[in-house]
């Protein structure tokens, strides 16, 4: 009997030993900064949980789960508070009575915010995930939990080529919402969306996923990148103005998509609205959080959509060749050194999959890659003269670099997203100062973000006046905090905002 307690025992033992190590081997390979669900926390969506005695849906119970996590977003901007402008946007968010010619006038003030969105919280520490295009421009950010309290956010990062954005207030013990395999969601499953309709606090309307993978273009003409990218979620779940970086869930209660866009051209819901995947979204908010700014990988190829009749019919009569409409994406030109170079691939070779996920349409084919990490090896299955050939490509970023840069290596301009000149002797004059740098070039990243442009004058950082371009890594080099810039902008107006360095 004895015996037998004794190996009892020692199997416990070893079986304990065993679990922990693989647990940390596995949280070493591959760490989470943001939940995701597990067992342990996924709500059950059997029948009786979902089915009302009258035989009717019932979301009630996922509702009470979630609805609390989604947060009210406004955007004190005076660039909002006083134009008289068309945005490409401005019917994602604000009121519709204000587009166009109908908008009056605004007094510029600092007090009144200039647009309305939605957030999702995503950890009990404060990180919350919205539209780029929600904050865009801010000021200030002020988040309206469903309790009513209300709190100034800090902006950790963005990414306008997929129109996201990290913010954190300082909280604890908050509610949030775990994300959920975004490849796993099916057409005509259950969703709700969750957010802030017209500044309707937690508004929840229900629908079924109509369609996967659409690219709308909207991305593109905002951001003005080929590199948007565009693979969203179509579904009939009312969304409005005011819902753009809420929360699509499923009925589990699972973070699945980002409500981003409404197909309207009155500025109401007529019938779809689009979000952006939880795994899209994931990788986005993780490299933010973990390296500063989005680790963005590259195929190497520019193409066409062979599902697009039109494009094939005008590439078949330039080209003289007769390739049929299909799914799949048509490789137009490889770039030099890219990926897709080192691995062989050549123009005219059409992509039937990437690790085995199909390509049907230029959507898919920037979703898988846009998760991806550069020094990621993908499998690309083509066909090339009407045979199969497989090809392993290793990834790359746009300078060609195969391998993610920690903090360390990503300079302060490189966060800042932006190229810097010294000041000329005939701007110093103009603007009547004696000091400053001027914006060069402006790419994504966090002066964009606050609304800085080509031609500003950046003034000082954090009071320390900029005289020369490396003064900016100079001054922020391995520095940690809220970062404030004054600046001169084109029309001699000066500008003063801020962010985090984390």
């Amino acid at each position: 009997m004895k015996k037998i307690v004794f190996y009892i025992v020692l199997s416990s033992i070893m079986s304990s030993i065993i679990t922990i190590a693989a647990y940390k081997q596995y949280a070493k390979e591959e760490p989470l900064l943001f939940p995701y669900t597990s067992s342990k926390t996924r709500l059950t969506s059997d029948s009786s949980s979902l089915v009302s005695s009258a035989g009717f849906p019932d979301f009630t119970r996922v509702v009470s789960k979630t609805i609390h996590a989604v947060v009210n977003v406004k955007n004190y901007s005076k660039k909002y508070n006083n134009q008289n402008q068309f945005d490409p946007f401005d019917f994602f968010f604000g009121f519709p009575d204000d587009f166009g010619n109908n908008r009056e006038k605004k007094p510029q003030r600092n007090d009144i915010p200039g647009l309305h969105g939605s957030g999702v919280i995503l950890s009990p520490d404060g990180y919350i995930v919205t539209n780029n295009h929600v904050i865009k421009d801010a000021e200030k950010i002020e988040i309206t939990l469903s309790d009513q309290r209300t709190y100034k956010a800090k902006l950790i990062g963005t990414d306008p080529s997929t129109d996201i954005a990290l913010l954190k207030i300082n909280e604890t013990n908050l509610p949030f919402i775990y994300f959920s395999d975004s490849n796993k969601v099916q057409v005509g499953e259950w969703v709700l969306a969750i957010g802030n309709p017209f500044d309707l606090n937690s508004t929840v309307t229900a629908g079924i996923i109509s369609a996967k993978n659409r690219s709308l273009g909207i991305l593109r003409g905002e951001t003005q990148s080929s590199s948007s990218i565009e693979s969203f979620f179509q579904t009939d779940a009312a969304v409005n103005p005011g819902n753009s970086g809420g929360a699509l869930i499923n009925t589990n209660g699972e973070l699945i998509g980002i409500n981003t866009a409404i197909s309207s051209a009155s500025g109401n819901f007529i019938g779809y609205s689009f979000a952006a995947p939880s795994n899209l979204v994931a990788k986005v908010i993780q490299d933010i959080k973990k390296y500063g700014t989005v680790q963005r990988a590259y195929l190497g190829v520019r193409g066409m959509d062979l599902s697009k009749t039109e494009y094939l019919k005008a590439y078949n009569k330039e080209t003289h060749k007769n390739i049929k409409s299909q799914q799949g994406f048509l490789i137009g030109e490889v770039f030099d050194k890219s990926g897709a170079s080192d691995a062989g691939l050549k123009k005219g070779d059409i992509i039937k999959s990437i690790d085995e996920k199909p390509i049907q349409n230029v959507a898919d084919l920037s979703f898988i890659v846009g998760t991806k990490h550069p020094g990621d090896k993908v499998k690309v299955n083509i066909i090339r003269n009407k045979q199969k050939i497989i090809f392993h490509v290793i990834l790359k970023d746009l300078q060609g670099r195969t391998k993610i840069r920690t903090k360390e290596e990503i300079t302060p301009s490189e966060l800042l997203g932006a190229i810097f000149e010294p000041l000329s002797q005939e701007y110093k004059k103009d603007f009547g100062i004696g000091y400053g740098i001027r914006i060069k070039e402006i790419r994504t990243g966090r002066l964009s973000a606050i609304g800085l442009e080509e031609g500003d004058i950046i003034l000082s950082i954090n009071g320390v006046r900029m005289k020369k371009p490396n003064d900016v890594d100079r001054v922020l080099k391995k520095y940690s905090g809220d970062v404030t810039i004054k600046s001169i902008k084109q029309n001699g107006q000066v500008y003063i905002a801020g962010f985090e360095m984390n």
